[in-house]
């Protein structure tokens, strides 16, 4: 039902409520017959109508008048069944993919405010650390002040301030997630940048233990300078871009290279057509040849123009296939050699004079059967024709196209090759 060519009022519904869907009117209905006819009310087309008091009017005139019209509904209805089928699988799918979207937003958000409960919960932990380890050292402070009365150590030197308790770092919790953008910016800052000299001459740039200058730059007696943080950003990114359109230009080739093959096998589809059509032609004039080659075999005179007419329509039908099949050879050389970097080997074929060119992938060599012509004449019996070849021999594809001569007149024969099995 996808396949129907539907009319451009059916292609205006954009949603299946538009649709109104028609009843199916079985065939058995009487509403399908003549005296029981009765139009559908949601199909719009003019109803037939009938006088049966006309005597002109015979009774296949209204039969076909009702087949008509049953049959013009009974492709509304179908049509109208596609289209509302059509748009209900695109609603469907619609919101299908609204509910996944939805889905994963709310998947999104969970995991969000789960993220933020550990934090709250992990810095909670901290600050309890913090508040036990402050009250621990306060308390040590207390102590140290308060001395024993009769000693003379306390007399003698002025109350201790005790120093303030450095603040511990809270330690991260086992089940800490880093984020992959955290660990490549940790391991950028752990990498050594390369100074500007190190750079240009695309060496290693190699630092020294207590010295501001690396090795290639102490061994030039200059000082090392460094990028700025953006220069790296914009140094990346260019980078970034650059193989990015790399890639994009890799995909192009590759399209364009397929785009070609299948003009390459579409060509070889056209040659196989040209074949059939042309085998065809010919053994149409061929069976006029020999039926003139036969009249004059038993002394019925012939115009000369009807004879010059049957071997010169045979000679178009092969020249204008040597043309075309040269043509269409050249195409697909051509495509060969564009598609050549791809190391895609296409089929070959032969030719002219056995020069190799890419055709078809089902042609085989010309040096396997060739078949001789036979010609069947009451005056002669049946004999093999052996024509002299005064020009050379054209092989267009798998046929081979001879000129030569049967008693006094010249023919042309058409041998075709079997392929190898």
């Amino acid at each position: 039902m996808n396949n129907l060519e539907l009319p451009a009022y059916m292609l205006a519904w954009k949603t299946s409520s538009e649709v109104e869907c028609m009843d199916d009117v079985p065939a058995g209905d009487a509403r399908r017959t003549i005296r029981g006819f009765r139009a559908n009310e949601k199909f719009d087309r003019p109803a037939p109508t009938f006088s049966f008091d006309d005597p002109n009017e015979e009774e296949e005139d209204r039969l076909s008048k009702v087949a008509r019209y049953w049959k013009a509904h009974d492709q509304e209805r179908t049509q109208r069944e596609s289209r509302f089928c059509e748009l209900l699988d695109a609603e469907e799918a619609t919101a299908s993919r609204k509910r996944l979207e939805e889905a994963v937003r709310a998947l999104k958000k969970a995991q969000q405010v789960e993220k933020a409960r550990e934090k709250e919960k992990e810095k909670g932990k901290g600050k309890e650390k913090e508040k036990e380890a402050g009250l621990s050292w306060s308390a040590k402070g207390k102590g140290k002040e308060v001395g024993l009365p009769g000693s003379a150590s306390a007399k003698g030197k002025a109350k201790e301030v005790p120093k303030m308790p450095k603040k511990p770092t809270p330690k991260k919790s086992k089940h800490d997630i880093h984020s992959e953008s955290e660990e490549e910016e940790e391991d950028e800052d752990d990498e050594l940048q390369s100074c500007i000299y190190c750079m240009k001459k695309k060496i290693p740039c190699v630092p020294q233990t207590g010295k501001k200058v690396c090795v290639a730059c102490a061994w030039c007696k200059m000082k090392c300078e460094y990028f700025d943080k953006t220069v790296w950003d914009v140094m990346e990114g260019g980078e970034k871009v650059a193989e990015a359109m790399r890639e994009l230009t890799k995909l192009e080739w590759h399209r364009t290279t397929s785009l070609l093959e299948k003009s390459w096998y579409n060509l070889d589809i056209c040659t196989l057509n040209l074949e059939q059509t042309v085998d065809r032609d010919l053994m149409e004039a061929d069976g006029k040849v020999l039926t003139l080659l036969d009249m004059k075999s038993r002394g019925v005179e012939i115009p000369l123009d009807v004879e010059k007419r049957i071997m010169t329509n045979r000679g178009s039908i092969v020249a204008s296939y040597t043309t075309h099949m040269e043509h269409i050879f050249m195409r697909m050389n051509l495509i060969k050699k564009r598609t050549g970097w791809t190391k895609n080997e296409l089929p070959k074929s032969t030719l002219g004079l056995g020069e190799s060119v890419a055709g078809p992938s089902s042609r085989t060599e010309t040096s396997g059967n060739k078949r001789k012509a036979e010609v069947v004449s009451p005056q002669f019996g049946s004999r093999t024709a052996e024509p002299n070849l005064e020009p050379p021999n054209r092989t267009i594809m798998n046929r081979t196209i001879r000129t030569g001569s049967y008693g006094s007149q010249p023919v042309r024969f058409m041998v075709l090759l079997k392929p190898r099995i």
